[in-house]
């Protein structure tokens, strides 16, 4: 056991856990680095957590203590600013000893910014929304009577908006041009690039999303498929119920972008299927472990093992196979995606009783692993009580 390099799991939330679940059960020592909230300080099978807080400069923190952290370490991002430490200071990591996730940087800042993204799925002729970039100095009327409505209004880069504003909030759904104007004008102002996009027409269950690895050849060393049913707030919010699929249109639409794009190392594409035309479209692109990790690990895949056994030079785990149909359930959540679906007329309550009629996991409570449930809990309920009163 010895033998096997240290891991450090750079930021993230339920699915730092899960990594850290995959390696320590693998005898692999597992180290983190996060803020108050972050789930994984209480599993028994996270050795060491550090507390380096939030916000814009959270960057420059971690990379401190790198500086003196735990030398031939594995480095494995949870979040967006995780990834990006990575990508723009691989020489310096390297230097230093650690083994970084593998990925073709340039690519990896290129899905990082929203716009990059969707001005490179047009160049390799991948179909995806409409889009307009906002930054300073943009005319935003002139955007402003170029979009249809209703659209989206979504941050070009997402963990440098959650610093900013609101980590909960992935985009706005605006209905008019005058609403559209005033939300970017308050936004532009702060130095907050957005995205106006198009809203892809379909339910709530026409998500789906391919992973792969793409190695230095360009080729992917598995395929895994999986669909979300329902997510909260609805049309932008955080999914609230998963499912494994075994899907190769999904798998085929997937690896195109990925290939067309130039991804190296391990990536997520999440698709929409249009209703207009049946087509996947491009929703966005994850270069790093997402939130839907615990799901994938519990179905056989371990994405967490299979990293890092590729980084250490180790035998890599099978990925030939995973179980279908296997289900992710955010209880509280869906049930209330559930009831905004069933006011709209989409979903009635006996619908949704059959559709969680399944064997159901969870994202974050484990009966071997129970502290993260509990700590993370506790440290809402106690956030929400020094907030005062909300409605």
């Amino acid at each position: 056991m010895s033998a096997l390099p240290p891991a450090v799991i750079l930021g993230g939330s339920f699915n730092a856990v899960s990594v850290a679940r995959s390696l320590g059960r693998a005898g692999i020592s597992v180290e983190a680095i996060g803020e108050r909230m972050s789930a994984v300080r209480h599993s028994r099978h996270c050795a060491r957590f550090v507390d380096l807080g939030s916000g814009v400069d959270v960057q420059a923190r971690w990379l401190e203590w790198l500086d003196r952290g735990p030398r031939g370490a594995v480095l494995l991002p949870c979040d967006d600013d995780g990834l990006e430490l990575i990508a723009r200071n691989r020489a310096r990591l390297l230097g230093a000893g650690y083994l970084p996730f593998e990925a073709d940087d340039d690519v990896v800042l290129a899905m990082l910014d929203k716009g990059r993204t969707a001005e490179l799925a047009e160049a390799i002729g991948f179909p995806s929304p409409h889009t307009a970039t906002v930054t300073a100095g943009t005319d935003i009327a002139k955007v402003a009577e170029a979009a249809s409505y209703p659209c989206a209004l979504k941050p070009i880069h997402s963990h440098l908006f959650a610093h900013r504003l609101d980590g909960s909030l992935k985009a706005y759904v605006v209905s008019s041009r005058d609403e559209l104007e005033a939300r970017l004008g308050e936004l532009i102002p702060l130095g907050i690039e957005m995205l106006v996009t198009e809203i892809i027409p379909g339910a709530e269950d026409q998500f789906a999303g391919y992973y792969s690895y793409i190695d230095e050849n360009g080729e992917p060393l598995f395929h895994l498929t999986k669909r979300k049913l329902r997510q909260y707030p609805p049309i932008f919010g955080m999914g609230c119920y998963h499912v494994t699929t075994a899907d190769p249109e999904v798998a085929d639409a997937g690896l195109r972008f990925l290939r067309g794009v130039g991804v190296r190392g391990l990536a997520n594409v999440e698709l929409k299927r249009d209703a207009r035309d049946g087509q996947l479209r491009l929703i966005e692109c994850n270069h790093r472990f997402t939130a839907i990790n615990e799901l994938l690990r519990i179905a056989g895949a371990d994405l967490a093992l299979f990293a890092y056994s590729r980084l250490s030079g180790r035998p890599l785990p099978s990925m030939s196979r995973y179980a279908s149909d296997v289900r992710l359930w955010h209880p509280l959540q869906d049930a209330r995606a559930a009831a905004g679906l069933r006011r709209r007329g989409e979903l009635s309550l006996g619908g949704w009783a059959r559709s969680v009629a399944h064997r159901q996991h969870t994202p974050l409570f484990e009966w071997r692993d129970p502290r993260p449930s509990i700590g993370f809990g506790l440290a809402r309920i106690t956030r929400r009580a020094g907030r005062g009163p909300t409605r």
